[in-house]
């Protein structure tokens, strides 16, 4: 019999995620998993997808004799693809259009193992087509007598299914182990049906089980229901824990048929989206979220804390609303951005300054240039009820009231129980805006109403010094590479004379003069290495 700590978990469970862990270690420290890795939920080499297809392409191109022999398989199977060539694009910049090329070839040779990592690239790049597929790939394939690896590769095809932003194996391995974890009371159903059907049939009575949850059972069918070890290792990891609240949400209900005029044409913008749910985001490994954006903001690791803060009580994403206030060139708008992208929330930038009446929150149906509110525009566009509106430059906006104010107009938006019913101007309809998320910024509270501040919590920006020089310049100098278009290999890090110039030239605090500072360093490479 198996023994069990004091959690419940047997050994059997402990010694399984160890391992896992161990050789989860192994891969961030630089080595390349293989396809099998990837479907068991591991992550990417240097847990970086970019890193990782680097990797793999440069070990198909690193021998010159296999490659010649790919190619003419590929030119052999009526494929027009030049295989090397698709390959040093890729590894140069990973993207679907790079990825497509290699697919293809890949496809036309019938190399599975080159097909299926392909997949997990385009799908951890949010390919809708690319998860389903890898989904069906991961729950079909059968991996030996091992019911714990069986479970692992069957949570991360729950994971393509359910996810919407993940960007990683890990983290869709990640959500179908919540998936899982969730149907725990479920599967407790299914052995009580299971036994009510046993009895019936030993009693010849002819009524079967409840198809329901025979359906639920299939479902599932990659944990087995009499093998509770997999569920309890799940439930252990606290922080992960979960309770299925909402997933999807309908934001506009349905409009009626008819209708004429521009009302008709506004209405046509949400065909498909009108009286139909659409996914909320989920939050994946905040922990994971909090180390990249940490990163790349050392100075602002207390505020980023705070608002991540936010997503400790429900998997669904919802923030608090919240104005950063700093001096220019903080960084406010921009982590306010990055808050957003790392989660994979959908976010638009309002900016505020000179904004003299109240069309942030829609205008009227019966003009002809009638718009939605803002936040309903961005949902529009990315179809999706979970979104990020950055209202830039709060205190600048007017507080004059002569065309509606639009700081009294935002009031409602950071309210819960009126965004959940909030009547759009534009679409003369109660939409909910429950799953919208709100960030402001500000250089000064000075001008700001009392009823906004009273509705967002605020969180003074701290400003980088030099001890934050060397995360800040590379950060910078990555962005410039890829504003640039150029792969960032060819922008060395700033050497130490270079960083002594920018020490003498920047005092610290505003990024954005930073940027100009790193920028002409950058410019003035670019000259001398055209000199030469």
């Amino acid at each position: 019999m198996t023994s069990k700590d004091k959690t419940g978990a047997s050994d059997g469970a402990r010694e399984h995620y160890a391992a896992r862990k161990k050789s989860h270690d192994v891969f961030i420290s630089g080595t390349r998993p293989d396809v099998d890795d990837l479907l068991s939920g591991a992550p990417f080499m240097g847990g970086d997808i970019r890193i990782d297809a680097r990797s793999w392409c440069q070990h198909m191109l690193s021998n010159a004799g296999d490659l010649r022999s790919y190619q003419s398989m590929v030119k052999a199977a009526g494929c027009s693809v030049n295989f090397g060539r698709a390959l040093r694009a890729l590894r140069d910049s990973v993207s679907l259009q790079t990825i497509k090329p290699v697919e293809q070839a890949a496809r036309s040779v019938q190399d599975d193992d080159a097909v299926t990592r392909m997949l997990v690239y385009r799908a951890c790049l949010r390919d809708e087509a690319a998860r389903n597929e890898l989904s069906k790939i991961a729950a079909s394939q059968q991996y030996g007598d091992s019911g714990f690896t069986q479970a692992q590769r069957y949570a991360v095809s729950i994971g393509l299914v359910h996810s919407y932003s993940r960007q990683s194996m890990f983290e869709y391995h990640s959500r179908g182990r919540h998936w899982i974890a969730s149907q725990a009371a479920v599967l407790e159903d299914i052995r009580l049906a299971a036994a009510e059907a046993e009895a019936a049939a030993k009693a010849k009575v002819a009524e079967p089980a409840d198809r329901g949850r025979l359906e639920v059972l299939a479902a599932v069918r990659g944990v087995d229901p009499d093998d509770e070890d997999f569920i309890r290792a799940v439930m252990e990891v606290r922080a992960e824990f979960w309770s299925p609240n909402v997933r999807e949400i309908v934001v506009v209900p349905a409009f009626p048929e008819g209708g004429t005029g521009h009302r008709k044409d506004l209405q046509k913008g949400w065909a498909g989206m009108d009286g139909q749910p659409l996914p909320v985001v989920l939050r994946g490994d905040v922990a994971s979220h909090r180390r990249s954006l940490v990163e790349r903001w050392p100075h602002a690791a207390d505020v980023i804390d705070v608002v991540l803060g936010d997503l400790a009580v429900r998997e669904e994403v919802k923030f608090r609303p919240t104005l950063f206030v700093g001096p220019p060139g903080s960084g406010k708008s921009s982590l306010a951005r990055a808050i957003c992208d790392q989660i994979g929330l959908p976010s638009d930038l309002y900016n505020l300054a000179g904004i003299a009446d109240s069309s942030l929150v829609g205008t009227s149906a019966q003009w002809s240039t009638a718009r939605e509110c803002v936040p309903l525009q961005v949902i529009k566009r990315s179809k999706s009820a979970s979104v990020g509106v950055i209202w830039d430059e709060v205190e600048k906006a007017s507080t004059g009231s002569q065309n509606g104010s639009p700081l009294d107009a935002m009031l409602p938006l950071l309210e819960a129980d009126q965004a959940k019913r909030f009547r759009d101007l534009a679409l003369e309809a109660e939409v909910d805006l429950s799953f919208v998320s709100h960030f402001g910024t500000a250089n000064t509270i000075d001008g700001i109403p009392a009823p906004l501040r009273d509705r967002m919590r605020i969180l003074v920006m701290p400003e980088p010094t030099w001890e934050h020089l060397g995360t800040l310049s590379r950060q910078i100098v990555q962005r410039i590479a890829r504003e640039r278009g150029v792969d960032a290999r060819w922008f060395a890090d700033l050497a130490e004379d270079e960083m002594d110039l920018v020490r003498q030239a920047w005092p610290g605090g505003s990024i954005r003069q930073l940027t100009r500072i790193v920028t002409t360093l950058i410019d003035g490479r670019d000259h001398l290495i055209g000199r030469c």
